[in-house]
């Protein structure tokens, strides 16, 4: 999402892309307003807000990712006991790091 945002993308692309790739449901359009209006105050970080400290190892997660694509962020979201958007979240920043 701070890829589109950085690139001046309106939030709607990001919605769209993401449930594209990673399956329909997997965010919704307001949580990714929300992160734009994140990013719209400065506040760039890829962190959670509150919420429940993650015991989701982040390298486990992409190392899953690249040996078996067909992976759906659902269930990954089962596989490290997260929530999905924690999925789609960590993967997306990833993707985006990749392309830079």
């Amino acid at each position: 999402m701070l890829y589109h945002f950085e690139k001046g993308h309106k939030a709607a692309e990001p919605f769209r892309d993401l449930n594209e790739l990673f399956g329909e449901g997997t965010i919704g359009e307001r949580q990714v307003r929300r992160w734009f209006e994140r990013f719209k105050s400065g506040d760039t970080s890829l962190e959670d807000e509150g919420g429940r400290p993650s015991d989701l190892d982040d390298q486990a997660l992409l190392d899953a990712v690249e040996e078996d694509e067909s992976l759906t962020t659902q269930l990954l979201a089962e596989m490290f006991n997260v929530d999905q958007s924690t999925i789609v979240r960590l993967t997306s920043s990833s993707t985006a790091s990749n392309k830079a």
